[in-house]
């Protein structure tokens, strides 16, 4: 196993792929962003999107903003940085 492999294998223990990719595609996103949309993009259920959202909002990490009758959800100033840090940490 090179280091690009162990590398990777550490970063699959540690960091889980939905809870990131969840972070990624709301900082990437160019439109409003609601759990519906995040549960079509990053192919999992509605219902475990929901759950990562209530911790990630109770970690301080997103906030929402009621707009039509949706929750539009932003990352906050924390979640930007942990995002930055994961980012780094994947590259």
């Amino acid at each position: 196993m090179g280091f690009a492999d162990s590398k990777k294998s550490i970063n699959k223990l540690f960091l889980r792929d939905k809870p990131f990719l969840l972070l990624r595609t709301i900082n990437e996103s160019t439109q409003p962003v609601y759990a519906t949309l995040l549960s079509k993009k990053i192919d999992c259920s509605y219902a475990y999107i929901v759950k990562l959202i209530k911790i990630m909002n109770k970690m301080d990490l997103i906030d929402f903003e009621v707009r039509d009758r949706k929750k539009i959800i932003n990352l906050t100033q924390k979640g930007k940085k942990i995002f930055k840090i994961l980012y780094e940490l994947e590259h």
